[in-house]
């Protein structure tokens, strides 16, 4: 709450509050109170001069059941010095490049000419620029990237999605997101927003970044948000899209305000109780690949992790622990020079969200080991012509009559067709594909990917369509 004039001071305020029910935070003038019904109109006339923000429950549609913990995997076993290397790839010096560059500290180069910002306000022209940027560099990566398209107050707005597709089980996803609009009362000119959320959009990029040439069980997705300021529109828009297609989002990693400390040199991890496999495994990270502290909050609100929870999918925030004693939070002095000599720690939270996504993603071994064999597989897999137009031919062999898949994905990860399914015989088998969804409408050109999955293994064969 924002206290009134004459409120009580916080020491006080506790104890008072403690009278009428459970006190699950209490955070200098702010807390989170759990009143029996009995309670309730004694409480209300104890404390009318406290702003009170009750909790709803969330609007029908959005109460999917939750998991009490995380789905199963074909993976169980944690490689820690596999995940120490992959989050070592983390890179200050890049991490501080960008967030100048989209911050307007510093300039960059884009579609043939250099270019500095001020603005990342929703409905500018800047904001636009910095999209196409930081789209430009996650292709640069080797990602499928998209613009997930929406309106806002008639303007239209667009989320930057990259997609990695998961090497064992496509259908599930795991995202890594952030808004990176900004806001000031002069957001339409002068809106640098450098610790919100330049940081925790360049957590995003930075993790892409050193998992572009990696590979998980699971498909990835790091995506920007746009329009967050204005009431989570771009995180909303994503969700509700991804709820409509039946898209299985197995848990969403996301960041703001991760540059700035004061007094505590650590970050929150801000999720709701039944998320709390996930909120332990980024404390677990925090713990193992940082030097800084953390804490875990139980009270979600304000920030693209809310739509995620909302909808029952597990969903986590992390927040610098001072984020709320920055001075200049959404104000024109929300520059890279405010935040230059804190934003370190905005690379250990990177570090500690790049290892949540190793562990829930499921990272793969970069190489087989040297002198090592590789796997036999008991399946195999092949396409013919490829490239293809109109059709084409997938031959797949299996050692074991068993369960088993096989289906069309795109590079965003959706399953488009699925060409055979159920029990199937061992041995050699084909069919023949012609560029259709599940719905026999034709695709147009590109590359698609076909997966043979069975109790045992996951082969996969790129298939390429010239219309």
């Amino acid at each position: 709450h924002d206290p009134y004039p004459g409120s009580p001071e916080p020491q006080a305020a506790t104890t008072s509050l403690a009278r009428f029910g459970k006190i699950h935070l209490a955070d200098r003038d702010c807390f989170v109170v759990e009143v029996p019904a009995d309670n309730v109109e004694a409480f209300v006339l104890a404390f009318r001069d406290l702003t009170r923000i009750p909790l709803t429950p969330a609007p029908p549609g959005w109460d999917r059941t939750g998991r009490a913990g995380p789905p199963a995997a074909a993976s169980t076993t944690r490689d820690e010095a596999m995940v120490l290397d992959f989050v070592d790839g983390v890179n200050q010096a890049a991490y501080f490049e960008m967030l100048q560059q989209i911050s307007g500290a510093a300039t960059f180069w884009h579609d043939g000419s250099s270019h500095t910002v001020t603005t990342r306000y929703y409905n500018t022209a800047q904001k636009d620029l910095v999209a196409e940027y930081l789209a430009a560099r996650l292709q640069s990566y080797g990602y499928t990237v998209e613009f997930d398209d929406f309106l806002f107050n008639e303007h239209p707005c667009r989320n930057v999605v990259a997609s990695k597709l998961g090497t064992t089980v496509p259908d599930e996803y795991v995202i890594v997101g952030g808004h990176y609009d900004s806001t000031s009362p002069q957001g339409p000119t002068l809106a640098p927003g450098a610790e919100d959320n330049a940081s925790g959009a360049c957590l995003v990029m930075e993790i892409a970044r050193i998992a572009a040439e990696r590979d998980f069980e699971r498909s990835v997705q790091f995506v920007l948000f746009d329009s967050e300021e204005q009431g989570l529109n771009g995180s909303y828009h994503f969700v509700n899209e991804a709820v409509s297609d039946g898209r299985n989002l197995v848990a969403a990693i996301t960041a703001d305000m991760i540059t700035w400390y004061q007094f505590n040199y650590g970050v929150r991890i801000e999720g709701e109780t039944p998320w709390e496999w996930l909120m332990s495994i980024m404390e677990e990270n925090v713990n193992t690949f940082t030097d800084i502290s953390n804490r875990k909050d139980y009270y979600s609100w304000g920030s693209d992790h809310v739509p995620f929870q909302q909808a029952g999918i597990a969903a986590f925030l992390a927040i610098d622990w001072d984020w709320n004693t920055y001075p200049y939070y959404h104000g024109i002095g929300d520059t890279w020079d405010r935040i230059a000599a804190t934003a370190h720690i905005g690379v250990q939270i990177t570090r500690a969200c790049a290892a949540t996504l190793a562990d829930v993603a499921i990272l793969q071994p970069d190489l087989i080991g040297v002198g090592e064999p590789p796997p036999v597989a008991d399946t195999r897999l092949s396409a013919f012509p490829n490239p293809f137009n109109p059709q084409v031919t997938i031959t797949f062999f299996l050692a074991a009559a068993g369960p088993a898949e096989l289906a069309v994905f795109d590079l965003a990860g959706r399953r488009l067709s699925v060409l055979a399914a159920g029990f199937l015989e061992a041995g050699p088998q084909s069919v023949t594909w012609r560029g259709q969804d599940r719905k026999g409408e034709f695709l147009g050109s590109g590359t698609y990917l076909c997966r043979l999955k069975t109790a045992r293994t996951t082969t996969c064969v790129k298939l390429n369509l010239v219309r």
